[in-house]
């Protein structure tokens, strides 16, 4: 499912539905509605979810088979691709394009579980493996 376009634009409803979505695809819009209404506290109607669909389908974020009744929706942008794009402009915007003071931030906004430190250790320890790969190359052919 690689995507070379941009995201348009999500709304938090719209968010909301597309998770739905990434977890039961394809779903009808009733099942969409009913999975919504069961995790929220403030209720929507059937015709909210269906222009809320219909939307992300018109902006290519979802499906639609229309060849039955109720029609199905799934989505056409994962979750992966979503959030990568939100965090590069998060980070574009709002960190002049330094992921690190990002990563800093959220590190030092803290407390992290033990659990949690040893995920960021382990994630920076295969960052670290490629990079001393490539150093220790360098320095054999410098000698």
């Amino acid at each position: 499912m690689k995507r070379t376009t941009r995201i348009p634009e999500i709304g938090p409803l719209e968010l909301r539905l597309l998770r739905i979505l990434w977890k039961n695809h394809p779903s009808t819009a009733r099942q969409v509605l009913d999975g919504y209404n069961r995790k929220s506290d403030k209720k929507i109607k059937y015709t909210t979810v269906m222009t809320l669909l219909t939307r992300l389908a018109e902006k290519q974020i979802l499906k639609v088979d229309k060849s039955r009744q109720p029609f199905l929706f799934a989505p056409l942008v994962t979750r992966e691709q979503l959030l990568r794009q939100r965090v590069r402009e998060f980070v574009e915007l709002f960190f002049d394009g330094q992921p690190m003071d990002l990563a800093v931030r959220l590190v030092e906004e803290g407390p992290l579980s033990d659990e949690e430190i040893r995920r960021l250790e382990a994630c920076l320890g295969r960052m670290r493996e490629p990079a001393s790969e490539a150093g220790s190359e360098v320095d054999d052919n410098n000698e």
